[in-house]
C-alpha cells in the first residue's frame, strides 16, 4: 500500500513550486547552475579531443543546442505531417 503521507507531502511541495513567481526563481537557479558548469569547462582540462573541433571550449554545449534545434525542426516539419490524423479521427467509434 502506498504511503499516503509521502504523497500528500509531494502534492503540497509541487503546488508550492507552481505558485506565481516561483518558476522565475527556478529558472534563475538553473541558468546560474548552467553558467557555473560552463565556466568550469574552461577551468577543468578537457579530455584528449578525438576530432578536430571538440578541443575548442564550449564545443559540446553548442553542438547539443544545434542538434536539438535540428531535431525539433525535423520532427515538426517532416515527421508530424506523416503521423497527423484528422481531429475527428476517432469520432465514429
Amino acid at each position: 500500500m502506498p504511503n499516503q503521507q509521502g504523497q500528500d507531502f509531494l502534492a503540497r511541495f509541487l503546488a508550492e513550486q507552481l505558485a506565481p513567481g516561483r518558476p522565475r526563481v527556478w529558472r534563475r537557479i538553473f541558468l546560474a547552475l548552467l553558467a557555473i558548469i560552463a565556466l568550469l569547462g574552461l577551468i577543468i582540462p578537457n579530455h584528449h579531443p578525438h576530432f578536430g573541433l571538440d578541443g575548442y571550449a564550449f564545443f559540446w554545449p553548442i553542438f547539443g543546442l544545434v542538434m536539438g534545434l535540428i531535431l525539433i525542426f525535423v520532427v515538426k516539419k517532416i515527421i508530424q505531417p506523416l503521423i497527423k490524423r484528422p481531429e475527428d479521427h476517432y469520432g465514429d467509434l
